[in-house]
């Protein structure tokens, strides 16, 4: 099962008539500019948001003003086109579940043509997505990442093209981060310490002593065994990503069959960001959208 943000129905109107996001063609451009950007525009400022992203993800310094200006000498484009489309990155990236630079908060109105650019990058630069995916500095940590409360997804305004819809299926975040067990231990050790503390804060020390992890085939299913302040037993599934909140994921088998057998005390415990801020959110029960 993939639980994700419900993607929204709702059409919005751009350049060309109705269509959904990924239907419409550079619209914050066409309103600054009064032209469209070209394949090697796009290639130029998609190129230098991820050496952006590459510096914040590993701890370099950035100076984003040097970087519009160079790109505004470059494209021989304004400011504001620049940063309307460096949203519209932001848009794609989250959906398929890379980090973002949050000075550029997503615009959904992009076109397929700036789908394509990505795709181009992605593809030519398979080490970028690893690295975003997996950053070396995370897997390097000494210990686990500290984990703060954070708030659920909200849903995609609008729904994706079919050309987005092809490139979330060909960069899969849900498989790629389910299959990232490095990156899985360290979610699960994060999410361990977060409950422990958790249980403790809320005046149960002998039940946050209590708190470990799963141990098959007796507790097939699940990641941790915890409980509420109350004593009721809490069998956790840890979903990890360094993507937003956004970021579907998939319960396997034993999660599935576990969710239907317990539902009061299945959860899972979405962690997002983690190379960053790391934050969780909780999503109770076997059904329903993150």
């Amino acid at each position: 099962m993939s639980l994700a943000p419900t993607l929204g129905l709702r059409h919005r109107r751009g350049v060309g008539g109705v269509g959904g996001v990924g239907d419409v063609g550079g619209v914050g451009d066409v309103a600054i500019n009064g032209k469209t950007w070209n394949e090697a525009e796009h290639d130029l400022v998609v190129g230098d948001y991820f050496v952006m992203l590459d510096k914040v993800m590993t701890g370099r310094a950035l100076d984003p003003a040097t970087h519009q200006r160079a790109l505004r000498f470059v494209t021989n484009r304004s400011g504001g086109a620049i940063t309307f489309l460096q949203g519209e990155i932001s848009a794609i990236l989250t959906l398929v579940g890379l980090p973002t630079l949050k000075d550029h908060p997503p615009r959904w109105d992009f076109g397929d043509v700036l789908v394509d650019a990505i795709d181009r990058h992605l593809t030519a630069k398979p080490a970028a997505l690893k690295d975003l995916a997996q950053p070396p500095a995370l897997l390097g940590r000494a210990a686990a990442p500290v984990l703060a409360e954070g708030a659920p997804a909200q849903a995609v305004p609008v729904r994706p093209s079919e050309r987005t819809r092809a490139l979330i299926a060909r960069f899969d975040p849900a498989d790629r981060d389910g299959d990232a067990r490095i990156l899985s231990r360290i979610g699960v050790a994060a999410a361990l310490a977060y409950e422990q503390t958790r249980l403790t804060a809320r005046g149960r020390p002998d039940l946050a002593d209590q708190v470990r992890l799963a141990l098959p085939p007796d507790d097939e299913g699940c990641d941790l065994v915890s409980f509420s302040r109350t004593g009721a037993p809490r069998r956790i599934a840890v979903k990890t990503t360094t993507g937003g909140a956004a970021t579907p994921f998939r319960l396997n088998q034993g999660e599935e069959a576990l969710s239907r057998e317990q539902p009061e005390a299945f959860q899972v415990y979405r962690l997002y960001d983690v190379a960053r801020e790391a934050r969780v959110f909780r999503v109770r029960g076997a059904r329903g959208a993150v």
